[in-house]
């Protein structure tokens, strides 16, 4: 069961790592939990009598894989462990939701230790389940806050990048028109129209003739009378 699904992992692995950076991260390291999983499973050895559990475990392994999936196989594994796993799980997620501080992670704690830590194997199971479905609550509130940034991240930039283009696109609408304008300022008409030749200059006006501008073809020649 164990092999086969390792098969079917590595399967899906390498046709999903041809995907982007961010789709294969989030592939490997759900191979990773698919791995760590399957190798808790087999390592409580098989049951002693088939129960519906161990069914609905190996139905898990065998669906696609999954976040929720493998959430559930991660839960329903704290009722086939053997004791030396019990313990020690209990022990590392109780380390970890302290790290994490989670809400209730005091009141498991005291649960756990109480009375000189005489809890039965089955109540340890109980416990363990209860942590755990803390802990996978946490982590998926944190996984949706990322995503909620990030989808707004992407929305501020977008909004930017428009506010941008039409600044641009005004200054530039602003520009083409004031440009139209001057011309024909410049070319004397409207646009289109061909300035019109300069006048040529009026002539300067002639100096006034000898005799006070009475003959203003020049001097009078003096006739003398005959003697």
């Amino acid at each position: 069961m164990a092999d086969t699904s390792l098969e079917d992992t590595t399967a899906v692995l390498s046709t999903d790592l041809a995907m982007e950076d961010d789709d294969s991260h989030r592939v490997v390291l759900l191979d990773q939990f698919y791995l760590t999983l399957s190798v808790t499973y087999s390592a409580a050895g098989p049951p002693a009598v088939p129960s519906a559990l161990h069914d609905r475990i190996d139905r898990l392994f065998a669906a696609a894989q999954s976040w929720r999936n493998a959430y559930e196989i991660e839960q329903l594994l704290c009722f086939v462990m053997t004791e030396h796993q019990l313990e020690t799980e209990l022990n590392r997620r109780l380390a970890e939701a302290k790290v994490l501080k989670l809400e209730f992670v005091d009141t498991v704690d005291l649960e756990l230790h109480d009375d000189g830590g005489k809890l039965t194997t089955p109540d340890k199971r109980f416990v363990l389940h209860r942590l755990l479905n803390d802990l996978q609550w946490f982590y998926m509130k944190r996984i949706q806050h990322r995503t909620a940034g990030k989808r707004l991240m992407q929305r501020v930039s977008l909004l930017f990048v428009g506010a941008l283009v039409t600044m641009f696109l005004v200054l530039f609408i602003q520009f083409f028109a004031q440009a139209r304008a001057v011309g024909p300022a410049r070319g004397g008409g409207p646009a289109g129209t061909p300035a019109s030749p300069a006048a040529a200059p009026a002539p300067s006006p002639a100096p006034p003739a000898a005799d006070g501008g009475q003959n203003p073809g020049g001097p009078v020649p003096i006739v003398r009378p005959p003697a």
